[in-house]
């Protein structure tokens, strides 16, 4: 209970302090009348005890109500917070609501997250030109760029059931122009289970463990050259994924309208799809995320993987919107579907693509290696002209070794990567440091160098152009959030 007001006992205390001091100065002289002294009544106080006029008091009483109903109703409102990265799974984001966990709650959540990386890219070439294997002689020349490389804003979260979820990003680059597009991606479906969710839209085709790897988390500035050759792009489609075995065995795998998303999605003919998909195995302790050990595992990790696609697709020559699509090459960096490219008088419309990789990993104590190996079987040609081979053969493989020699701060890295195949040999190799600002993943600057031969992919995103040789070095800064 609140204590009583001043105005009801402040009275009567002064009257019987006004009675004694009376009843004190008629017993000290019986013989001369009593003095009457007034009594200030706020001597007697404390200042913080004066009495208030009673409307004041009434005031602040109901503005006391008032601010704890408030709070009793704000207290049952969620507030927005900051989930960051732990050294198992990446930033959750800015969680902008989710509803009370009571039945008669609607649920709801949504939280924004996502991450913007900045680069300069110079690259010294060792070459003037190079020729295609449709005869043409190309130049090759030097690069000094600034780029807003990628950003993305993603939202995720789930709605009217926790288990019916959604994952919408917008993607963009400055790369490829600074009035260029933003990309839509995203998922959304339902959860089964930790081991069986359902989704649809459009994302990664996931094939290649370096291309489902997301690229804030990439060891280096960006993915090897032999990935950007031989991963397909982003398209619509559904995919199935989830983790079994006490989250030691993962997969992802589904149906996507063709092996990108971008010219040959959108113009696509005929009902063939695109069928892909890729586990790995984690059967020590949780791998965490990211390629190299910056978190410096006390117990090792080891991670192995494989990953398949099968696709009857349509040759295209100019990618899609996304600057993440990627066109099929030949192992000397021409587009497949260039007219010539198989033969003089040759241009293939319609082929097979096939593709299966095996990878693995180990880190512990700051150490990491990565690996993975690739194969590509391109045949079924259709289109003009005679064809002078029925089917192309490429392999190749990429390597990361990093240290981290200071736990949670610096680290140092080597990389390579190489693509063969019957119309040549293309590789990679190089090296470079990275600093993991406020000892976190969620910002890092990274200097490296590669040293370039014969590209045989290309890709804006990256330092790879078709052809090119040379060495390219890279400053870049990644912030995720």
């Amino acid at each position: 209970m609140r204590d009583p007001p001043f105005s009801v006992f402040g009275p009567v205390l002064l009257l019987l302090l006004g009675a004694a001091t009376v009843s004190v100065c008629a017993s000290s002289r019986a013989d001369e009348p009593a003095a009457v002294v007034p009594i200030d009544e706020t001597l007697l106080l404390e200042p913080s005890a004066v009495p208030k006029p009673v409307d004041q008091l009434e005031q602040a009483d109901l503005q006391w109500m008032i601010d704890q109903a408030v709070a009793a109703r704000m207290a049952g409102i969620p507030r927005p917070r900051y989930i960051p990265a732990t050294d198992l799974v990446p930033p959750q984001g800015i969680l902008i609501y989710q509803e009370r966990p009571r039945s008669s709650d609607f649920p709801f959540a949504l939280a924004i997250g996502g991450f913007i990386q900045l680069r300069w890219l110079e690259f010294a070439r060792s070459a003037t030109q190079w020729t295609n294997s449709a005869g043409q002689v190309l130049p090759v020349t030097n690069l000094n760029t600034f780029n807003l490389n990628r950003f993305l804003i993603s939202f995720n979260g789930h709605v009217a059931d926790e288990r019916l979820f959604y994952n919408f990003a917008l993607f963009g680059t400055s790369n490829v122009g600074a009035r260029a597009g933003i990309v839509p991606i995203g998922l959304a479906g339902w959860k089964f289970s930790e081991a069986a969710v359902f989704g649809g839209g459009v994302a990664l085709i996931p094939v290649t463990r370096e291309f489902v790897e997301p690229s804030p988390w990439t060891v280096g500035v960006d993915r090897s050259m032999a990935n950007t050759f031989f991963r397909p792009g982003f398209s619509p489609g559904a995919q199935f994924s989830g983790d079994l075995l006490d989250k030691q065995l993962h997969y992802r795998a589904g149906a996507w309208n063709a092996i990108d998303g971008g010219q040959g999605g959108a113009l696509r003919r005929g009902t063939s799809m695109a069928f892909s998909g890729n586990t790995w195995w984690e059967p020590l302790s949780p791998w965490g995320f990211g390629q190299g050990d910056m978190e410096h595992h006390d117990e090792a990790a080891l991670r192995l993987g494989c990953s398949g696609l099968y696709a009857e697709t349509y040759a295209q020559i100019i990618r899609g919107i996304n600057p993440e699509d990627t066109i099929t090459r030949l192992s000397d960096g021409t587009p497949l579907a260039l007219p010539g490219a198989l033969g003089p008088g040759s241009q293939v419309d319609q082929y097979r693509f096939n593709l299966a990789t095996v990878d693995a990993g180990w880190k512990r104590a700051g150490w990491a290696v990565n690996f993975e190996y690739y194969f590509r079987l391109l045949d079924n040609f259709k289109g003009s002209g005679p064809f002078e081979v029925q089917s192309l053969f490429d392999q190749g493989g990429m390597v990361y070794l990093s240290w981290c020699f200071i736990p949670r701060q610096h680290e140092v890295y080597a990389r390579s990567s190489v693509v063969t195949g019957p119309f040549g040999t293309g590789q990679e190799y190089g090296g470079g440091w990275n600093w993991y600002v406020h000892e976190s993943r969620q910002g890092r600057f990274t200097l490296e160098a590669l040293s370039i031969s014969r590209s045989p992919a290309q890709n804006f995103l990256y330092p790879y152009r078709a052809g090119f040789s040379g060495t390219a070095i890279q400053t870049q800064l990644v912030l995720a959030f």
